[in-house]
């Protein structure tokens, strides 16, 4: 994999669904946890217009979209057959294809358009993470928001699978912001301990927790292990552990 930029990484793994995958986001605590906090988020800055980078087949958009029912909504993905899904199955919602690490031209249709880009586990994934943000700033209006999630710490076997080329500690992603042209608002850790333990423990056998939890419907097992889990994660530290969150505004 290592051999490979992150645009062919990204489009292998991801252009390929899997019934396993749809389970794990719509039951797993690592992404419910980050739904919830994007939902408050969204929550509080009221948005007119937001725009999802690397939206996927629009799943957040969906879940969000309830807290900012009066916001036109907006996609942006590297599959040009998911954007093309997306504007068979979502109506409500506007999809362009673009690759965020290649600079936008001056004439992308959608740059000064949003008042909030989201971007949820995406930053991790890509081999040139400025001009990802770059191209975010350009697409917000003056004084618009970025809000991200990525991850802190080690990148361990199941990450490199699925395309994580680095992570970032606060101070490293309060600096990459700032160098962009953001400022930082708030920049924090969460999921001490649960979130670092069942990422710890996934990787004691990559290759059985990938195909459990990445590949086929779950059954009773894997439901129950995502229901303990989105349970434990309750208990978990707001202030530290392997899940990063950032607020930035354009600057």
């Amino acid at each position: 994999m290592g051999t490979h930029d992150a645009t062919t990484v990204n489009r292998d793994y991801y252009e390929r669904t899997t019934a396993g995958r749809e389970d794990y986001w719509r039951k797993m605590a690592a992404p419910r946890h980050r739904v919830e906090v994007m939902r408050e988020v969204v929550r509080s800055l009221n948005p007119t217009a937001v725009v999802d980078l690397g939206c996927g087949n629009g799943v957040l958009m969906t879940e969000l979209r309830d807290v900012a029912p009066n916001a036109q909504w907006s996609g942006l993905d590297l599959s040009r057959p998911q954007v093309a899904e997306n504007v068979r199955l979502l109506p409500w919602g506007t999809f362009l294809d673009g690759n965020l690490e290649h600079p936008f031209p001056d004439d992308f249709a959608w740059l000064g358009k949003f008042d909030l880009a989201i971007a949820t586990e995406v930053i991790e994934h890509l081999d040139s993470p400025g001009t990802f943000l770059e191209n975010a700033g350009r697409l917000l209006k003056p004084g618009g928001t970025l809000v991200l999630s990525t991850q802190s710490g080690p990148i361990r076997e199941t990450e490199q699978r699925v395309g994580h080329r680095r992570h970032y500690s606060q101070r490293e992603m309060s600096e990459l912001l700032t160098q962009h042209r953001f400022t930082p608002v708030r920049v924090w850790n969460t999921g001490f301990p649960f979130h670092d333990l069942s990422k710890w423990y996934a990787n004691l056998n990559p290759d059985q927790s990938m195909s459990q939890f990445g590949e086929g419907a779950y059954g009773f097992k894997e439901n129950a292990v995502c229901a303990a889990l989105r349970l434990a994660f309750k208990f978990n530290s707001p202030s530290t552990g392997a899940q990063l969150f950032a607020i930035a505004r354009k600057a």
